[in-house]
């Protein structure tokens, strides 16, 4: 996990914290779409994007509370992410477009990112873990 996070980290170009806040606005911005949803489905090959009209803002009060860090320091590191062309304000909140997901860089992170999912798993399932269907 803490490989995922100092390689998002890396690649917007900040420290640890940068790198969380900005998976935190990416998973704000799409979780509304369950796994069982049609319209997931409809995005779940590796090289699909959710549109833009899909992903629903984060205010970064929210993220804050959400992250549990003070609203400033969210606040100084969203600024950053927008400044430097990950993220965007919206009147409702922060979004990560899908033109930052489909960067070059940013899919070869998350290409590596799922690569690093799968072996937590493994590690998980070799340490006695049992995943329910």
């Amino acid at each position: 996990m803490l490989h995922s996070v100092d390689l998002m980290a890396r690649v917007v170009g900040g420290d640890i914290l940068r790198g969380v806040i900005f998976t935190a606005i990416v998973d704000a911005n799409v979780r509304h779409i369950r796994p069982s949803d049609p319209v997931s489905q409809s995005y779940s090959e590796a090289g699909d994007r959710v549109p833009d009209e899909l992903r629903q803002p984060i205010s970064v009060h929210a993220l804050a509370l959400e992250l549990d860090i003070p609203y400033e320091t969210t606040r100084r590191h969203v600024n950053g992410l927008i400044a430097d062309g990950f993220c965007e304000r919206t009147e409702t909140g922060i979004v990560v477009p899908a033109a930052v997901i489909a960067r070059d860089q940013m899919s070869m992170a998350l290409r590596r990112n799922f690569e690093n999912l799968r072996r937590l798993v493994g590690d998980l399932r070799e340490g006695g873990v049992e995943f329910a269907v």
